[in-house]
């Protein structure tokens, strides 16, 4: 089959208006026609794609075996985009690690998986309309992530090829973060349910605030809103939560100890002194982090305003995440929607969620702790909307 026939025939197996034109592959889209332009590279790699044997790609973690190599690919955790990657690691037996842009062979298999037609809607039909020009080469059609290859040397294919390559290109990945600072770690597919809670649409009011809103909080809140990584915006969230544990708690206390001394037959004596003693002594017993939480969050935020979020945010992710008990790092809970549990509850698994992220000792369970870059980085993601939702109320509560 003709490399043109091939990228056409592929377009058109998921209701796609393509033909073929000369030597080009024309796309029409929302009645615009696009051209694609077939590079002599491309087809040259078609080629070996044709005739290549025991090729697999599997769509959810989206690895590719061919022969003696497994291609993974990778995901940036650092900030520098745009920083190109190339490296090459060898052992003394010949085996190697390549950590580069993709292959021709990795993007074919891609093209052809039950993947691409998601891809074609989410990334290339955003790259290819919209724009003045009508024209693009093949490669805009394919993706072409960052990868690491780990190529055995051996005359036969290992039988533990697969382990053995992860395990290889998770220590080269290592070591590069170590002596190069290039930071990346093998890319992994997001927990479904959690994407509906981050597609909140942006707003376009750009009147200016009228409030002035306190700078330390506000920095808390930019680094958990801008972090890749849903542990560290965890924290930094919490962070703004927790900056009024002390003010909140005082506060609490000056009303009581006011009430106190203000009564008419308050008297300045032994008795009396004993009595302020006490109610600064029980305050400080029963104070510990989850009820200064809880106190914070209830001076801000009106709990029946929470419980309406907590049901829309329900409602549009389509799974009850939060008003169904379930186990989460070793301990089952869950947050109640009724009037009077509904903070104490979502107080409690806050805490018991910011316990797990900053208790790593060995002192305590596998499943009672949070490991970054693993899957309990999810469990973490589906409550960052509620910890967010928190963290801005408090904002705006103590804004001038």
């Amino acid at each position: 089959m003709k490399f043109t026939s091939y990228i056409a025939n592929r377009l058109q197996s998921f209701s796609l208006d393509c033909k073929i034109e000369n030597e080009f592959v024309v796309l029409t889209i929302d009645g615009t026609p696009i051209k694609i332009r077939i590079d002599d590279e491309w087809e040259q790699a078609y080629q070996q794609y044709k005739t290549a044997k025991s090729i697999t790609f599997d769509t959810t973690t989206r690895i590719l075996c061919h022969n003696k190599a497994v291609e993974v690919p990778l995901m940036r955790l650092d900030q520098e985009f745009y920083r190109d990657l190339q490296y090459l690691f060898t052992d003394s037996s010949g085996n190697t690690v390549s950590i580069s842009r993709s292959t021709a062979m990795y993007s074919f298999a891609h093209f052809d998986s039950d993947e691409y037609p998601k891809y074609f809607e989410r990334v290339v039909k955003r790259r290819i309309t919209g724009r003045s020009r009508t024209s693009f080469p093949i490669n805009a059609l394919m993706t072409n992530p960052f990868t690491a290859t780990y190529t055995a040397k051996s005359r036969k294919k290992p039988s533990n090829l697969f382990e053995k390559s992860i395990s290889k290109i998770k220590a080269c990945l290592f070591k590069l973060a170590v002596e190069q600072r290039d930071c990346l770690e093998i890319w992994k597919a997001k927990d479904q349910r959690c994407l509906p809670l981050h597609t909140d649409n942006t707003s376009d009011d750009f009147s200016i605030p009228k409030a002035e809103y306190e700078d330390n909080v506000v920095s808390y809140y930019k680094v958990a809103r801008s972090s890749p990584f849903p542990s560290q915006s965890f924290l930094d969230y919490f962070h703004v939560l927790e900056y009024h544990f002390l003010r909140v708690t005082e506060d609490k206390l000056h009303h009581q100890i006011r009430t106190m001394v203000y009564q008419t037959n308050f008297r300045a004596n032994e008795d009396g002194l004993d009595r302020i003693i006490a109610l600064v002594r029980s305050s400080d017993a029963i104070n510990d982090e989850t009820e200064m939480l809880r106190s914070v969050i209830q001076k801000f935020v009106p709990e029946h305003d929470f419980i309406s979020y907590l049901k829309s945010v329900e409602d549009d992710c389509g799974h009850k995440i939060y008003t169904k008990k379930r186990k989460i790092f070793g301990e089952h809970l869950e947050i109640s929607t009724a009037e009077g549990h509904a903070i104490s509850n979502a107080a409690k698994v806050l805490k018991h969620i910011r316990n797990a992220i900053v208790h790593s000792s060995d002192r305590y369970k596998r499943e009672d702790c949070h490991i970054p870059l693993s899957e309990s980085e999810n469990v973490i993601e589906e409550f960052i909307p509620i910890i967010r939702y928190f963290a801005e109320k408090v904002i705006y509560g103590t804004a001038n």
